[in-house]
């Protein structure tokens, strides 16, 4: 055997995603307190940190109603709703939603934010509904693009984008999503920030402007563990008998030398 079959060969292991579910149970977790503000904490079982907060456009302007936070509910026992600062808690009130007599609208957001960047790969609905459609809604997802203000507070919906000067990306308007686990972001787009609602009409093409609403039972997240780290995978090498015969052979090559130079 060659001396590069003695060289140990570097194999490159490919690292797995780790996957987070956030199941959110009032059974379970609870908000730090109850009012316009407020929050839910969460830590999944591999350590990552999850802030959720609830946000509306409800602060009545001459123009586009500017965005301010908004107070989270239990809607049910295993799912999130908003109830904003125009709203009642009666339903769809309780949901996230966008059913309000303003004539501007009022869109119901959530804010999820993570101490890491995730993918958000999908989304679970434990009620849903959509101007005549019952068990089905429109969702608008968004990311922060991780430069700049993160904030939302005074904004309109309008301006977060980037496309408006804005440092959040619509990812995409999803149509007719029911109550079982649904797959969002299909570009595997990272981010520590996102805003779940919705359909809104300002974030692009694709869902109906009706009366929206949403209960949140749950979300999927993935995180990139990093760059794999290479694992030495050592090379058969020859046994004793193979090497003592080399340096035989290596011996009687070196006779007829010494020979000659007497």
């Amino acid at each position: 055997m060659g001396a590069v079959a003695l060289m140990a060969a570097v194999q490159v292991v490919p690292a797995m995603a780790n996957v987070q579910v956030w199941d959110f149970d009032s059974n379970n977790q609870s908000f730090n307190y109850s009012g316009n503000g407020n929050s839910l904490g969460m830590t999944s079982t591999d350590g990552v940190n999850l802030t959720v907060t609830g946000w509306s456009d409800t602060d009545d302007l001459s123009g586009d109603d500017e965005v301010e936070n908004a107070r989270l509910i239990w809607a049910q026992s295993g799912a999130l709703g908003i109830v904003n600062r125009d709203e009642g808690t009666g339903s769809p009130d309780h949901s996230i939603d966008s059913s309000t007599s303003d004539s501007d609208g009022e869109f119901d957001m959530l804010l999820l934010e993570f101490d890491t960047a995730v993918n958000l790969t999908g989304i679970d609905l434990d009620w849903a509904t959509g101007g005549n459609r019952s068990n089905k809604t429109d969702i608008s997802i968004l990311a922060w693009d991780g430069s700049g203000s993160a904030s939302l507070s005074g904004s309109t919906w309008a301006s977060i984008l980037d496309s408006n000067g804005g440092n959040y990306d619509s990812v995409g308007n999803y149509s007719n999503v029911g109550l079982s686990y649904y797959s969002v972001n299909p570009s595997n787009i990272e981010s520590t920030k996102w805003l779940v609602g919705v359909y809104n009409p300002v974030f692009g093409s694709g869902g109906d402007a009706g009366d929206d609403g949403m209960k949140l039972g749950a979300i999927k997240t993935s995180t990139n563990p990093g760059t794999p780290t290479p694992t030495p995978t050592p090379v058969p090498v020859p046994g004793t008998a193979m090497l003592l015969l080399a340096g035989l052979l290596g011996l009687r090559a070196r006779r007829p030398a010494k020979a000659r130079a007497k």
